[in-house]
């Protein structure tokens, strides 16, 4: 299993991309990112037989993503095992941990919720654990 570090280092980067130009600090990115890990569980395992997908979401100004993504995701048919949020002043972002990979549904979810998606390589993802 890749160390947690590896995720919170591959996180980190992607969020840094998403939010490049807006003068959010870097320290804020971890910050955030740290407060969406801590709220995944550890060690929670996916539905047998499938391949686990982590996918993060961003939106500016919008503290009810996760809810809203939550209620989106369910209605797209994807399955949500786990899901972790942070604010930073205007910036919200959303990582989710998905039973099964399903790129259609968090399309058509980022869509509806106007925010940004960045997906987590699958090999990665089925190592969320940890």
């Amino acid at each position: 299993m890749a160390p947690r570090e590896d995720v919170r280092r591959a996180l980190i980067r992607r969020v840094t991309r998403k939010v490049s130009g807006h003068g959010i600090t870097r320290r804020s990115i971890e910050s955030a990112v740290d407060r969406v890990l801590a709220a995944l569980p550890a060690g929670r395992a996916a539905a047998a037989g499938s391949t686990p997908q982590v996918a993060v979401l961003s939106a500016l100004s919008a503290p009810d993503l996760p809810s809203r993504a939550r209620r989106a995701l369910d209605r797209h048919g994807a399955h949500v095992v786990a899901m972790g949020s942070g604010t930073s002043g205007r910036h919200t972002v959303v990582t989710v941990r998905l039973a099964a990979a399903a790129h259609a549904a968090l399309d058509r979810a980022a869509a509806e919720l106007d925010a940004s998606l960045s997906l987590l390589d699958p090999a990665d993802a089925g190592r969320f654990d940890g």
